[in-house]
């Protein structure tokens, strides 16, 4: 029997059958200086900020850690609420370490 898409319509529906529904997801959008920095949401690297600030990145709704570091700064921790298909926008400077 070829697979089509009817075949597949009662492996589709077993998380509703089941009240599992599927994780939604909403967007981070990082923006702040150095552009360099090292972006980590829940101890997962997701990318360097000056990507983040142009592009965001796809998270499940809920609360997160978010970690951003570069080399030569000092880290900051936040934590930030990813709403349901929507966007959290988060503006992060980095201070310098002092020689």
């Amino acid at each position: 029997m070829p697979l089509t898409a009817r075949s597949f319509a009662p492996v589709m529906l077993l998380p509703l059958a089941f009240g599992c529904a599927a994780p939604k997801y909403g967007v981070l959008r990082v923006s702040g200086t150095p552009d360099d920095a090292l972006i980590t949401v829940d101890d997962q690297y997701v990318g360097k900020l000056g990507r983040l600030k142009r592009f965001g990145v796809k998270v499940p709704e809920g609360e997160h850690r978010l970690t951003v570091e570069a080399q030569g700064h000092f880290p900051k921790d936040a934590l930030v609420t990813i709403p349901r298909e929507g966007e959290a926008k988060v503006d992060v400077k980095l201070d310098a370490i002092p020689e």
